[in-house]
């Protein structure tokens, strides 16, 4: 077997993409099978963020200061996609003609006191 000319950060790059690709939304902008990947694709996020700010609020006592760094690093990365997806809802409703706000799919859903609901 040929030894490989890849870094373990070239590797670790491509395993994040890898992990990240699922939240592309590939069907046709408008159409009904987008707003319904959209909407399974926003509700993971959205579903992810709570349980990992509840894992971290939970077990801030347990967990070693790399974990808690690994999960910060993650909400960032779903802050970044929540932009992603929040971009592709715009273009798709102004297709439509339609204006709408924009809403903070990472940060709209949270109580007053900046804490999401821990009713799941």
């Amino acid at each position: 077997m040929k030894n490989s000319n890849y870094s373990p950060f070239d590797m670790l790059l491509t395993q994040e993409i890898t992990n990240l690709e699922r939240f592309i939304v590939k069907s046709p902008l408008g159409s009904d099978q987008f707003w319904s990947e959209w909407q399974s694709k926003s509700g993971e996020i959205i579903i992810t963020k709570a349980a990992i700010k509840r894992a971290l609020r939970l077990y801030k006592n347990e967990l070693s200061e790399e974990e808690i760094l690994k999960l910060s690093s993650l909400l960032e990365a779903y802050k970044e996609i929540s932009n992603y997806l929040e971009l592709l809802r715009q273009t798709a409703l102004k297709i439509k003609g339609v204006e709408a706000p924009n809403w903070d799919i990472f940060d709209g859903l949270e109580s007053e006191n900046g804490e999401e609901e821990d009713n799941l």
